[in-house]
């Protein structure tokens, strides 16, 4: 571009300026509209002619805003400015003659951290020569800043049927869970973790089991779409039954993974297991895993089915090892 062009490029955009965002490329084109935010070298731009676009910041000579942004630089610091248009690859600062190069911009707008999550319930009640009750509630949310994560989840089900031959009613489900879980990075994949799960079965005879662990854990994918970690360290398990009354206490190695993977706006599916074998009888361990899919209904409404798989080793008298569950539910997002 030569200097006489420049000039005119710049005086465009800082007329332009004064009723919307102006964005130049470095093929001479430009738009207005409305900088929303920039993330991973991708900027957002609410179009004035085209609506919604994204846009790459490798292909944009300079911009500017008729409101003040948030601008977070490459060393982590931010600053909140109005920004004009600048010489080839800058945007100059609203304070004064200074500018910043637009490589040193990692982010505009950031996001601000969030509770994600989902709320699922599912119930199936027959009446007539078949008499059951079945429901089911979950929730589980998450929250990621940029150096930890907090998650928390919880369940609950129950199913109850009548034997028509004695008329009487038996409840064969009757479970429920709470656990909570805290992810301090101490690199961009590396984190430590703690975490405590109690839980209740009164159909396996399981008064309590309460079971809170630490270790490390290491990110090895965290996108928008595909997520993938494992994760190593310890665990104590305290275990009380009734009928027989005994408890049982034991350290435990606790390994684990998520994954999870979204093909696009409407379909998601994800895997998790946990294994908790004692450190002190090879014979004693637990293991839970679920795998399943969710998809999209309307807006942040979902369907989600997915099937479970609790095993511990060494059950309450007259109780079996494994509970394997098949679940269907419709929920909500947020």
């Amino acid at each position: 571009m030569n200097k006489h062009y420049g000039w005119i490029s710049l005086s465009i955009l800082t007329a332009s300026s004064l009723c919307a965002d102006v964005v130049m490329f470095k093929s001479g084109d430009k738009l207005t509209g409305k900088v929303v935010q920039m993330a991973d070298g991708k900027m957002t731009f609410d179009s004035t002619a085209a609506g919604s676009l994204t846009l790459n910041m490798a292909d944009i000579q300079t911009f500017s805003t008729d409101e003040a942004i948030v601008v977070e630089k490459s060393d982590g610091s931010q600053l909140k400015l109005k920004a004009t248009a600048g010489e080839t690859g800058k945007i100059s600062l609203e304070e004064g003659d200074t500018s910043m190069s637009i490589t040193d911009i990692t982010e505009i707008n950031p996001k601000k951290p969030k509770w994600t999550g989902a709320l699922i319930a599912g119930a199936n009640f027959n009446r007539g020569n078949t008499k059951s009750d079945t429901a089911n509630l979950s929730v589980n949310a998450e929250k990621r800043r940029e150096n930890d994560r907090i998650s928390l989840a919880a369940a609950y089900r129950f199913d109850q049927q009548r034997d028509n031959s004695t008329g009487k009613d038996s409840t064969t489900t009757d479970n429920w869970f709470i656990k909570g879980k805290y992810d301090y990075f101490i690199s961009e994949k590396t984190y430590l973790f703690g975490t405590a799960k109690y839980e209740k079965d009164r159909v396996a005879n399981l008064d309590m089991r309460f079971s809170p662990g630490a270790g490390v854990g290491y990110q090895w994918i965290e996108k928008s779409d595909l997520n993938f970690l494992t994760e190593g360290g310890g665990s104590w398990v305290y275990e009380r039954y009734t009928e027989p009354s005994k408890t049982r206490k034991y350290m435990a190695i606790r390994l684990a993974y998520h994954f999870d993977k979204s093909f696009n706006e409407y379909v998601k599916v994800f895997h998790n297991v946990e294994f908790l074998p004692s450190t002190e009888d090879v014979e004693t361990y637990l293991l839970n895993a679920d795998a399943g899919v969710q998809t999209k209904l309307i807006g942040r409404w979902i369907m989600e089915a997915k099937a479970e798989l609790d095993y511990n080793s060494q059950p309450a008298e007259n109780s079996d090892k494994k509970d394997y569950r098949y679940i269907l539910g419709v929920g909500w997002t947020f």
